[in-house]
């Protein structure tokens, strides 16, 4: 994406109306890593932020603070040599992409000090450079002759302006209004693409993980196999320890002692494979049971929306953990608006979006006599049915709510889905396995079409 050098220009002189005689109260970084100035003017205060290597390259007005994080050494310079400076002028080149803001200060005595600020804006090669009296004081990027032919820049330096471009043109078409309401529009299509591409980058470190976790699992399974086989075996070690006695009479006195120390370790190694068994058909329901609660939890990273990420991260950090992790004491204020549902006959139907608030919604918000519902063997979301007047729900709202938890459930492209459903006092957690994994008896089946409806509650 280009930047034309009129809008740079444009820009400037916006900048100018708005911050001119601007305090500089403080330089640092935003949380996000850009690059930022606090100014004050008069009672307002406001956050010059540039994000220099984006492409383009963004300045915007914004309102907020400054980060708390460690900051590069250029921040820090720049900080403590603009900190209570006005801002006397903002230019811009002809033909760049370069924005100049001018800094002044005159002490008590009439001393006057003055720095100048260069925003550099080329994409992909964006630079901050701070510089007085033509002497470079700092830089976001420094770099020698040899990585850069055209000019150096490094503290101490003389600062010498980029090259112009050979044949500066303009773009067809101009975007009209205001600069900075451009640039700030560029900024948030930015910002939510950014954001699009971490949630992605989250679900790909989920799934990575989750199939390192499947792998390790039908590792365990083959190893827990070849054990069971070897254990199986075991009749042949009696066999050959009892032949061993029925022999014994044949033997030299000698050769006797000898061969009664072999049969008596073929009998205790039998003995040792015995007991091995109940462990073993222990330990594989374990691993199957892991096996189950990775299968649901790469359903649930798949259907998760970008808000219910956070939910099935916490849902995987669990697996292997013989605790569950502490309560977050912020969870609480995160919460949002459930997905819920109401029928015309007066039941209050729920649905969970994630591990997390599978739990939530059926261990915590769910009264015992409540309805539970749940696809039948294959992943899918927790329904609750509720009725406030405790009366029996009418077969119409158990079917809707059936189609509901088909719908939230791996079998929702299916013309037909059993859903399984008892009372909420029927369903049992699964020990040392994620939210959401559960046990459950007493329950009844209904088939249904999964059902899409929009939402009536809040």
């Amino acid at each position: 994406m280009q930047t034309d050098w009129l809008l740079i220009v444009r820009l400037a002189r916006e900048l100018e109306e708005r911050l001119r005689g601007a305090r500089v109260e403080d330089a640092g970084l935003l949380p996000d890593g850009r690059l930022a100035l606090a100014l004050r003017r008069r009672t307002s205060r406001t956050l010059l932020a540039v994000d220099l290597f984006s492409t383009p390259p963004i300045v915007t007005l914004e309102d907020g603070d400054l980060g708390v994080g460690a900051e590069p050494p250029f921040v820090r310079t720049l900080a403590r040599s603009l900190r209570a400076m006005n801002l006397a002028q903002v230019t811009a080149r002809r033909g760049d992409r370069l924005l100049r803001f001018t800094f002044t200060s005159r002490s008590r005595f009439g001393v006057g000090d003055r720095f100048e600020l260069f925003f550099e804006l080329v994409p992909r090669f964006g630079n901050a450079v701070l510089v007085k009296d033509e002497t470079v004081v700092a830089a976001y990027r420094e770099f020698s002759p040899a990585e850069n032919r055209s000019r150096a820049v490094a503290a101490g330096s003389t600062y010498e302006l980029p090259p112009l471009p050979p044949n500066p043109r303009t773009l067809p078409e101009q975007p009209a209004g205001s600069a900075l309401e451009y640039f700030a529009q560029l900024r948030s299509r930015h910002a939510a693409e950014r954001g699009s591409e971490r949630v992605a980058a989250r679900r790909r470190a989920l799934e990575k993980r989750l199939v390192e976790r499947e792998r390790r699992l039908r590792a365990e399974i083959a190893s827990l196999n070849e054990r069971r086989r070897s254990a199986e075996e075991r009749d042949a070690l009696r066999i050959e320890g009892e032949q061993v006695f029925a022999t014994l009479h044949e033997l030299p006195p000698a050769q006797r002692d000898a061969a009664k120390e072999r049969a008596a370790k073929l009998f205790a190694r039998y003995k040792k494979l015995a007991k091995t068994i109940p462990h073993l058909d222990a330990r594989e329901r374990e691993v199957r049971a892991a096996l189950e609660a990775v299968e649901t939890l790469r359903w649930e990273v798949e259907r998760a929306g970008d808000e219910d990420l956070e939910g099935v991260e916490a849902a995987v950090g669990t697996l292997g953990a013989r605790q569950p992790p502490a309560a977050d004491p912020q969870r609480s204020r995160r919460k949002r608006a459930l997905l819920e549902y109401r029928t015309a006959t007066g039941s209050r139907i729920v649905v969970g979006r994630s591990p997390v608030e599978n739990a939530e919604l059926t261990f915590r918000l769910a009264r015992p006599n409540d309805l539970w519902f749940h696809a039948q063997r294959i992943p899918g979301a927790h329904v609750i049915l509720a009725r406030d007047d405790r009366s029996e729900a009418p077969d119409e709202d158990v079917r809707f709510a059936a189609s509901l938890a088909a719908l939230h459930s791996r079998g929702k492209t299916s013309a037909s889905v059993p859903v399984d459903y008892t009372l909420r006092k029927h369903v049992r957690k699964q020990r040392e396995a994620p939210p959401g994994l559960v046990w459950y008896t007493h329950a009844k089946t209904v088939v249904v079409e999964p059902r899409a409806v929009e939402p009536s509650g809040a």
